[in-house]
């Protein structure tokens, strides 16, 4: 009877086009539910910043932002926080962490090849011997076609060189979704590094103005305290004299006891800025003490432009390295919704294997080529309880999650930017009617020391006048302080000059971190 010829491998295939065409439409869905392009086309920016802008200078300045304060030692000790930080040592782990996670998820997408050898000697059946006749060895050529020469009880060496292949097809493209997610991972580590960077010179920048102006303020209470001791002074020799009530005597006596008060409390403050700064460099404190002093602090008072940001809000945006991690969170959770629905769906895997195997034993040897082809595998999914739909729904939960925190972080960067050109332009403002007032105290002082030298006014006078200076000396200090640290909250909130090279660099950057960077935040 004629055999009918087996219908099964085109059944097969066509039911594998079947599953594959229908699987893929059942995760057209995803790209509506699930899309991070979509989600962050439809966050709302506002169109323009919502206050005043610094203008004349250039954009580029912001990678060069510190070598503008002209300050050898503000960049010597922004370098050694830098590597010292424990937080830049992390980012530097996550980029490793992430890179691995590139190469896993782009693994997963070939096939595995994997090699061995082996090699043994063993006996695989004693000799049996019969009662009344010979003893005739299991596996001699009597007893099967192996080899004539084979006898029971006797060792047979096989050694073996294989190689081993196996590939699970990616049919609905969830393997290309995880890779692309762990790309994104990987840039968004990248940048993270520079966000760690960045975070590390402004909190050094500001622990260092901010001992600055801690100094500049001290001498300021300090020539207060001077003053008021005088008045002190002058106000006791009236008492004493009849001329003066001794409750004026007791007001100058309390003022100076204050004056001298805040002046211990300065110096406090000072000596905790200089911890800061030991604990963020890690710098011998007498060698940074003297390092402080023999270097000459100017302040920015000529309300120099440091540098300007795009009028569009977008722009700064897109350039924030935590801006750019949200990012990567939308695509590593939208790559997972799409993973946990393709559980649901039927698995192909391929497996396969060739080699050369040499048999030897006692009068016979055998070698050869050999192979195998499968099994080809697979799976479907038939019932599960509701387990892998559930799984579809936490990642469906989790991409929600992801999605409103990217719209958080934006919001976000834009109050961070909007709060550091409010308090920037502000200060701005302020410092023109303080150097107004200090300038009009000034020339005060300065007429009444000529009004003491000619005899038409008293020491109590003078040094009353001197401490209105003096105080005008104070609000410019803070002044100059609240607009240096604007300054460096901007450029924190604009990115710190970072700009995104996109996914071309990716591989240049994940294998070395560019000392380019380095000079950058310098």
């Amino acid at each position: 009877m004629n055999k009918m010829p087996k219908p099964f491998p085109h059944i097969i295939f066509a039911s594998l086009l079947t599953i594959t065409l229908s699987g893929c439409a059942s995760l057209d869905f995803l790209k509506n539910k699930a899309s991070p392009k979509d989600t962050i086309a439809a966050t709302k920016i506002a169109p323009a910043w919502q206050t005043s802008l610094p203008h004349g200078g250039e954009l580029s300045q912001l990678q060069k932002f510190w070598t503008q304060y002209n300050d050898a030692l503000l960049l010597e000790l922004i370098e050694k926080a830098q590597t010292e930080s424990v937080n830049i040592a992390t980012a530097r782990t996550k980029i490793a962490e992430a890179r691995a996670n590139r190469v896993s998820a782009y693994s997963s997408l070939l096939p595995t090849l994997d090699t061995s050898f082996s090699s043994s000697k063993a006996v695989q059946q004693p000799a049996i011997g019969m009662s009344g006749a010979s003893a005739i060895p299991i596996g001699s050529g009597q007893a099967s076609g192996f080899g004539a020469g084979a006898q029971g009880g006797q060792a047979i060496t096989t050694s073996q060189v294989n190689a081993q292949a196996a590939w699970e097809l990616d049919l609905f493209g969830a393997n290309r979704g995880l890779l692309k997610a762990a790309q994104a991972r990987e840039n968004a580590a990248q940048a993270g590094w520079h966000d760690a960077r960045v975070a590390v010179a402004a909190e050094l920048a500001t622990s260092y103005f901010n001992q600055r102006f801690c100094q500049l303020q001290l001498s300021i209470n300090q020539n207060d305290a001077k003053s008021r001791a005088e008045s002190a002074r002058i106000t006791e020799i009236s008492f004493k004299a009849g001329f003066s009530a001794s409750a004026d005597y007791q007001l100058a006596l309390a003022s100076a006891a204050d004056a001298a008060q805040q002046v211990k409390t300065q110096q406090a403050q000072c000596d905790l800025g200089i911890k800061e700064l030991v604990a963020l460099t890690d710098l011998d404190e007498t060698t940074l003490r003297q390092k402080l002093a023999d270097t000459t602090f100017t302040t920015n008072e000529n309300n120099q432009t440091l540098f300007t940001i795009a009028e569009v809000p977008a722009t700064i945006i897109s350039q924030r390295p935590d801006i750019l991690n949200a990012e990567a969170d939308l695509m590593t959770a939208a790559a997972e919704v799409k993973n946990t629905q393709v559980q649901r769906l039927p698995k192909v895997s391929l497996n396969g294997s060739i080699g050369w195997m040499r048999l030897s034993g006692p009068g016979f040897k055998g070698e050869g080529d050999i192979w195998s082809l499968g099994p080809i595998s697979i799976t479907l999914p038939i019932f599960d309880a509701g387990k892998r739909k559930a799984n579809v729904n936490t990642a469906e939960a989790k991409y929600a999650e992801s999605a409103a925190n990217y719209r958080s972080k934006v919001r976000y960067a834009v109050k961070e930017v909007e709060d550091a050109l409010v308090n920037l332009h502000a200060s701005t403002d302020r410092q023109m009617d303080v150097q107004t007032a200090l300038s009009g105290y000034q020339a005060s002082l300065l007429a009444t020391e000529q009004k003491v030298s000619a005899g038409f006014a008293n020491l109590i006078e003078l040094e009353e006048n001197r401490r209105y200076a003096l105080q005008a000396q104070t609000n410019q200090v803070n002044v100059l302080k609240d607009r240096n640290n604007a300054w460096i909250a901007l450029y924190r909130a604009a990115g710190g000059g970072w700009q995104n090279t996109g996914s071309k660099a990716q591989d240049k950057n994940s294998t070395e971190i560019n000392t380019k960077n380095t000079q950058e935040n310098r």
